[in-house]
């Protein structure tokens, strides 16, 4: 026959073990939940595709850019690399971004002068040289929104290629394209000056996303 001290020590032996074991399970379930990658219902990873922004993300998704840059600790949205992937809170799936950016050519074949971001950062498109009088052509198809003489730029045409794009053409020294005229891929706008803050000849070449400086290079063939 079991003595009553003996069962009493038996039962605080059962609770203490179960206590235990219960102890185990939720820090077991704890490390599990953070080793365990975000779920769908929280959120998904969009990767970035190239020329793809994250004002597209933002207007496909419905998060404003804002919180998108917040979330992801992005302190540049103008200069991120494609392929990183951007967490996108709130939402289920991965969506497809349209209108893809579109592939551009280079304005002008010559060497780069200055590139992107030359100048201790402040650059804010490439320097190609090039001869007075070369052919500037339209890196993608759109429509002249601006055709005329703009202070540092000189003789410069800025073309709207939807979603936000838009292309700058600088330092011409004529344009040949009206403000309002659509224009193709390819087609000659200007040709290469040396007016504004000039110094030589060249083209000073911007893309633009919703008026700001972006790198040129993803779009360029």
């Amino acid at each position: 026959m079991i003595s009553p001290t003996r069962a009493s020590g038996c039962l605080l032996l059962s609770l203490l073990a179960l206590v235990t074991d219960a102890g185990c399970a939720t820090r077991t379930a704890k490390v599990a939940e953070q080793a365990a990658p975000r779920s769908k219902s929280n959120g998904v990873y969009h990767p970035l595709e190239r020329g793809q922004t994250l004002y597209a993300l933002s207007r496909a998704y419905g998060v404003s850019p804002d919180k998108l840059a917040t979330v992801n600790k992005i302190h540049d949205p103008s200069s991120i690399p494609a392929g990183t992937k951007i967490f996108v809170p709130g939402a289920s799936r991965v969506l497809p971004i349209n209108p893809p950016a579109p592939s551009m050519l280079w304005p002008l074949k010559g060497r780069i002068m200055t590139p992107y971001g030359g100048r201790g950062g402040h650059h804010a498109g490439v320097d190609i040289d090039g001869e007075s009088g070369n052919p500037i052509r339209a890196a993608a198809a759109g429509k002249v929104v601006n055709a005329g003489r703009d202070g540092e730029y000189g003789l410069r045409v800025i073309i709207d290629h939807d979603d936000g794009l838009t292309t700058l053409y600088a330092h011409a020294s004529d344009i040949l394209v009206n403000r309002g005229e659509t224009v193709k891929k390819g087609d000659v706008i200007a040709r290469v000056g040396r007016t504004g803050n000039a110094h030589g000849s060249h083209l000073h070449f911007e893309v633009r996303r919703n008026d700001r400086p972006i790198d040129p290079r993803p779009f360029l063939n």
